[in-house]
């Protein structure tokens, strides 16, 4: 594929006055300096402050301090991500941001806590996806369950946000706000209509009738296949988060149902309704109901010491689209992880005679076939090895984040995780139509009959076709049979729960592709489990890839500001990032499992 570039918008620059003038930095160029600057900085503290190294190496443990009688406050405001990655300015390990395990662990942890009287949550934003989202909602309702009381608080809520606050016993919502409880709603869109008008045709193959990753290049609509998968996808999920509502509020899934076809949009029609318990401002509830003495959940997080020693359990993060080379954020936004990377954090793990068991956190819609399967190789030495390995699906653990997920001793997933897509595709964009347009002539010189393959400006050929799905085939064999193997499976049994079709978590387990439902504490207690531990031993845990450094984190930033600001939205990022991956799982040879695009169910 060719190299991609984000749009940028005209712009209309005035002519200058005449005489000397003095240059106006661009905004890009002024958040730049100001980084560099920053840098600086940094550098001549951490030299003063006794050596860069010293930085990094403060840690002294942390025990927080918890009043007794105090509610634990949870704000859920903004992204939560589930793997290590930026924390910008922070140094201080017990002020890193806290993942969806971590947040989620330390609500469980509080619903046994003596000091803690009672749990407030109050929600804002909510920047997780639905498997997130099960994960909080769960640790919630453990602690409801604990008899403690739970506040939820939020100006006004939507599908995921109540979903998550319905598991407090006591649900209040703003005098002023919205309930928005109204269903889902998932759009795909398909590009052969633009691509047309552009003079591009999109020259793809996969194996596997539901694949439908493809489906966006080549056609207006989706395939009856397509459709069908993705109506059983959502009719799972769907059925969770109402499932999990009336479970909650204490009424049937017909009343949950009734309430969402018919949202109260009013809050007085919302209270009326029972889906919450009352309508008062925050103050009413923080101050008045939970008290003065609050302690957040940052403050009451106890991080895992850097230099623990003893047996550990390995929690190893794949986390993104999985392509070859390094693991890195794209400029758009995501992440990635790389073979290379990845296989060398394994290699590492599998060396370290401290790794009892390993639990291998994924959560990727897949990617590149090849970095797939190297990174395969690299867990079925590390079992080899004796290390026991156990995986936790998050959000995504579909198509190559399901390869790599084969291997597992022990397969844990949220209900509502999206899986399987065991499926591949792969193929070429001919761009000799756009050439045409703007009078650009080619001349190609050739040996041997298959060396315009993949050339960038001509369709595939009949012979070239046939090749190329003969090469596409022979990976889906492989994959089936990686599959097979690791689930004690029948290549026939695995093919007929395979063929690109996507499952949720509870779906997968019903067909044998999962083996448990649940988060990622219910995957390390298993793992804990495997590593036979002895009596009274404590296993450490350890999470790979480490957060990153300061200085990193300065890097990644400084590329970004000199991103222009409309690429920075939020819409705009998606669909470039989206570009941009593709770009690099296609870069190896062709080969790509992975699911069609980013899923939003709104």
């Amino acid at each position: 594929m060719s190299e991609l570039d984000p749009p940028t918008s005209p712009s209309v620059v005035p002519s200058p006055p005449s005489g000397p003038q003095r240059p106006v930095p661009s905004p890009g160029s002024r958040r730049a300096a100001r980084l560099v600057i920053g840098i600086s900085v940094m550098a001549v503290l951490a030299l003063v402050a006794g050596g860069v190294g010293g930085m990094f190496l403060m840690w002294d443990g942390f025990t927080p301090e918890v009043k007794e009688g105090s509610f634990l406050e949870l704000v859920l405001d903004g992204d939560i991500h589930d793997a290590p990655g930026g924390e910008s300015f922070v140094m201080d390990p017990a002020k890193f941001p806290l993942l969806i395990s971590e947040t989620a662990a330390d609500v469980r942890r509080a619903a046994t806590d003596d000091r803690i009287k009672g749990l407030y949550l109050e929600v804002r934003d909510l920047g997780v996806g639905w498997a997130g989202a099960a994960e909080l909602r769960d640790a919630i309702t453990a602690f409801s369950a604990s008899g403690k009381p739970c506040y939820a608080w939020a100006d006004g809520y939507e599908n995921k946000t109540y979903y998550v606050a319905s598991a407090c016993t006591n649900l209040y919502m703003s005098p002023a706000g919205v309930m928005l409880v109204n269903g889902f709603s998932l759009t795909t869109e398909y590009y052969a209509g633009t691509f047309e008008k552009l003079g591009v045709t999109a020259n793809f193959e996969h194996v596997g009738d539901f694949k439908s990753a493809i489906e966006p290049y080549q056609r207006a609509e989706p395939s009856e296949a397509a459709s069908a998968a993705m109506e059983t996808m959502l009719d799972g999920l769907y059925g969770e988060m109402v499932a999990g509502i009336a479970g909650s509020r204490g009424v049937d899934t017909a009343h949950v149902l009734a309430w969402i076809d018919d949202p109260p949009i009013t809050p007085d029609a919302t209270l009326a309704r029972g889906m919450v318990t009352g309508l008062k401002y925050r103050d009413e509830v923080a101050e008045a109901l939970c008290g003065e003495e609050r302690t957040e959940i940052g403050d009451y997080h106890e991080p895992a010491s850097p230099f623990a020693s003893g047996r550990k359990i390995a929690v190893v993060h794949a986390d993104g689209a999985i392509v070859s080379g390094e693991s890195g954020s794209p400029i758009f936004g995501g992440s990635l992880v790389g073979d290379r990377s990845m296989v060398e954090i394994l290699d590492d793990v599998r060396e370290d005679e401290d790794v009892a068991a390993v639990v291998l956190r994924v959560n990727s819609p897949g990617g590149s076939g090849l970095a797939s399967d190297n990174i395969w190789r690299a867990l079925i030495r590390l079992k080899e090895a004796g290390k026991p390995l156990v995986v936790s699906m998050g959000d995504y653990a579909a198509s190559g984040g399901y390869y790599i997920a084969a291997p597992g001793d022990w397969i844990v997933a949220e209900p509502a995780t999206l899986t399987g897509s065991i499926g591949v595709f792969g193929g070429k964009i001919n761009l000799g139509g756009i050439y045409t347009k703007i009078g650009v002539t080619t001349h190609t010189y050739r040996r041997g009959a298959m060396s315009d393959l993949f050339s960038p400006i001509s369709d595939f050929s009949e012979p070239e076709r046939a090749k190329f799905r003969e090469f596409l085939q022979g990976f889906y064999d492989t994959f089936v049979s990686r599959v097979a193997v690791g689930r004690s499976m029948t290549p026939e049994a695995v093919h007929e729960v395979a063929q690109g079709r996507v499952w949720t978590g509870a779906q997968a387990k019903e067909r044998g592709l999962v083996d448990e439902l649940g988060g990622l504490d219910v995957a390390i207690a298993k793992a804990t489990e495997l590593a036979k531990p002895t009596e009274g031993e404590e296993l450490g845990l350890e999470r790979f890839p480490h957060r990153k450094t300061l200085f990193e984190q300065l890097s990644e930033d400084l590329e970004e500001s000199s991103m222009p600001p409309e690429a920075r939205l939020p819409e705009v990022r998606r669909a470039w990032s989206q570009l941009e991956t593709l770009d690099r799982v296609l870069a190896d040879g062709g080969v790509a499992a992975m699911l069609p695009g980013t899923l939003v169910v709104r």
